[in-house]
């Protein structure tokens, strides 16, 4: 009969022999249409810009890491990577709300936005900081995209500034999930739509929007 010092260190062994086994994985930014979100019957268009990375050390200073799996003891045996960067797709794929919004979007994806620095050809830019971008296995898989964002009308005037959170696992019957891909990769492309929907539709930045008209 083994010890209990014993059993300790054959359950560690046995969790140093499965956690090797874990290797790095790669997912697929891919943003789908929302049927949840409606369109406005008239607003003014705005200029999408590259979201500051402010994930600290969760993103390792890489666009393209997007989270991890880690082991019992909260060590890290591997990480999650993009096919492509995430802060140009996150430009994409707000863009792509605002478009199902019935707001027309200028791509900004090369630069961050600077207050009465940068150029906009549109009545108002949209920009941030973005706080959280990952899919972890930490004893269960979640997903997390936060950040704040800014709206800004064309001469650089700040609108709006309001902090915007998505989790998953939450109940999102309009996902629809892909059996032919990881669930990490399902899991942080559905808490990307959660985080553009709610961006798209805030009730605030809606209202300046169309109040322009």
């Amino acid at each position: 009969m083994l010890t209990p010092l014993a059993r300790v260190m054959a359950l560690t062994l046995m969790a140093v022999v499965v956690t090797a086994c874990v290797t790095d994985q790669t997912v697929q930014l891919r943003y789908l249409p929302d049927s949840k979100i409606e369109r406005l019957p008239s607003a003014q268009a705005v200029s999408i810009f590259r979201f500051a990375d402010r994930r600290g050390d969760e993103g390792d200073n890489n666009p393209r890491r997007v989270g991890g799996i880690y082991g019992g003891y909260g060590n890290r045996v591997a990480k999650v990577f993009a096919a492509t960067p995430w802060p140009e797709k996150l430009v994409e794929d707000l863009a792509a709300g605002f478009t199902q919004r019935g707001v027309e979007a200028v791509r900004v994806t090369d630069r961050e936005f600077v207050p009465r620095e940068t150029a906009v050809s549109t009545p108002f830019a949209l920009g941030g900081e973005i706080r959280n971008f990952s899919t972890e296995m930490r004893w269960t898989l979640q997903s997390h995209v936060s950040g704040i964002i800014r709206f800004y009308d064309k001469e650089g005037t700040l609108l709006l500034e309001k902090a915007i959170s998505a989790r998953m696992p939450r109940d999102d019957p309009g996902y629809r999930w892909d059996r032919q891909v990881s669930v990490y990769e399902n899991f942080l492309n559905a808490a990307v739509q959660q985080f553009v929907r709610a961006v798209v539709t805030d009730p605030d930045l809606t209202q300046r929007l169309v109040a322009a008209r």
